[in-house]
């Protein structure tokens, strides 16, 4: 439908008003009353409905201004001020077949720069929305001597010979994830529903400049039944000054992931999930509510500016909470109709700061069962072959429609001291294991009593191997409130000793640990 003239839009007075009443349109998939405020909230206001509502009972008069002139092509990019680019990277051409499975496509381009900028605004266009499923955007470093060209080419033999991509030539991050040194930043993400991206006040993202650098694309095609292209573009708007806040977006809340109640071990067999460090079992058939409960921790205060929940078909629901390092928790986003055809990012209105020794769990839920409907009607194509409630889902690398993906995305940044301030206020906090005795308190919930001295780590989950060693461990006679301790379903461990992981959080009145694994080692304390 267009809605670029009376004439076009006056036929669907009657849909439009369903629509708006239904609050359907426009879309809006975030709960307002489980969910903080964010300031892209699309939504309509009760007036607006009810403009809208008595133009279509009035048989949809026409007003006495003429119709507006049609958007140029300039409005491709949407400044809000109507700013242009102050640089535009275009893709070359990709040419996508009527069917078949297209492995993720890898694109590099040269950083356009001579210096490092700061960037004030981004925006993700693909050529053709019909057949890019979505797109994650990184910088990284070429080794020296190694050129775009040649390090595509590694990358496609890597695929063809199935290992990791840069196993055959070696570049990293231009801007490391500084939680986890593993993962990119994630300059921007391109998914159904996402358009242009500003970044507020004080904030910003990097992008480095060098002889070596490089915009990397990865780029999800679905084929359509038909041939045909694609030319996508990414555009960015600088600021003039330096950022006080460095902005960083990545998967959180993958440090330790519990399925259907149980917490994955890092050495569970199996490929380890994209995002991840465990494997995730796949979703059975049929299987209409699928749990997936993702949980990391900060040892240092964080600021959290934008949320992003990413699945595929089987997508469920999504729900982000905080525990914080008192105990409490707090919503901050749930999505209660996950749809992967339209994928917002939620922009806080006021970014959340975060204490040490907070920890974010993302719940999500799926559905493999012929209650789907993203599962009925998928033709006889590729997706009809590989998908349906009788086929399992598996959770993978480079992941195709018919997997499965679990990407709670996250922009934040680190909050740092002010120059001259204490700098042990705010405090970096410790990762420990405890082993201990599970139990309850009226008061304080779930605690781990007759427990010996913490020990340091420098992970959030735990293996078998590791498991296998704390058994060895003797208690002791301390005891330490735990927090959030609820994912990991610790009415079945009441009683028994058990080895915990979490952050440590210790002062002159409370021992607390938030928790990020639990596991039981035996089924009494004796």
């Amino acid at each position: 439908m267009s809605l670029l003239s009376y004439d076009t839009a006056k036929p669907w007075a009657a849909s439009i008003k369903r629509q708006v009443l239904a609050r359907q349109m426009p879309p809006w998939p975030a709960d307002a009353h489980r969910s903080m405020k964010f300031r892209n909230d699309a939504r309509l206001s009760e007036q607006d409905i009810a403009t809208l509502v008595a133009w279509a009972d009035a048989g949809a008069p026409k007003g006495t201004a003429a119709d507006p002139p049609p958007p140029s092509s300039s409005r491709h990019w949407l400044h809000p001020q109507g700013l242009a680019p102050d640089a535009v990277i275009a893709l070359p051409e990709f040419s996508v077949p009527a069917t078949g499975e297209i492995p993720y496509v890898v694109r590099r381009v040269k950083v356009p720069l001579t210096q490092d900028k700061w960037i004030a605004a981004i925006q993700v266009r693909p050529g053709n929305e019909a057949v890019v499923h979505h797109m994650g955007i990184t910088e990284i470093v070429l080794d020296e001597g190694i050129s775009a060209e040649q390090a595509d080419a590694f990358s496609i033999l890597s695929r063809q010979l199935g290992i990791a991509d840069g196993a055959l030539t070696t570049f990293r991050a231009a801007v490391a994830d500084p939680i986890n040194s593993n993962a990119y930043d994630m300059l921007a993400v391109y998914t159904p529903g996402s358009t242009f991206e500003s970044f507020e006040g004080a904030s910003a993202k990097l992008l480095k400049a060098g002889a070596n650098y490089y915009i990397n694309f990865n780029i999800h095609y679905t084929t359509i039944g038909t041939p045909t292209k694609d030319r996508s573009q990414l555009a960015l708007w600088f600021r003039s000054k330096p950022a006080e806040h460095q902005l960083f977006r990545s998967p959180a809340a993958t440090e330790t992931i519990i399925s259907n109640g149980r917490e994955l071990l890092s050495d569970d067999p199996g490929t380890k999930a994209e995002g991840t460090y465990v494997a995730i079992p796949p979703i059975p058939r049929y299987a209409d509510n699928y749990e997936l409960i993702g949980i990391s921790a900060y040892t240092a205060p964080v600021t959290i500016y934008q949320l992003q929940p990413h699945a595929h078909m089987r997508g469920k629901d999504f729900t982000y909470a905080v525990v914080y390092p008192d105990g409490h928790e707090q919503t901050l986003l749930t999505v209660a109709k996950y749809d992967f055809h339209y994928q917002p990012a939620y922009e806080l209105d006021a970014p959340l700061q975060l204490p040490a020794g907070s920890k974010l769990v993302v719940t999500a839920h799926y559905d493999n069962s012929r209650n789907n409907v993203h599962l009925r009607n998928l033709g006889s194509g590729e997706l009809g072959r590989n998908c349906g409630p009788d086929k399992e889902a598996y959770f993978r690398r480079q992941n195709q429609t018919w997997h499965e993906m679990f990407s709670p995305l996250v922009q934040y940044s680190i909050d740092q001291p002010k120059a001259g301030a204490n700098k042990r206020d705010p405090h970096v906090l410790r990762m420990v294991e405890i082993v201990g005795c599970l139990g309850q308190e009226p008061a304080s919930g779930w605690a781990l009593m007759n427990a010996g001295s913490p020990h340091a780590t420098t992970t959030q989950s735990t293996s078998s191997a590791a498991i296998h060693s704390s058994r060895a461990v003797a208690l002791g006679a301390q005891e330490f409130e735990l927090l959030g301790a609820s994912a990991f379903g610790p009415q079945r461990y009441a009683n028994h000793k058990v080895a915990v992981k979490g952050v440590l959080i210790a002062d002159s009145q409370h021992r607390r640990l938030n928790v990020t694994s639990l596991q039981a080692l035996a089924e009494t304390c004796l």
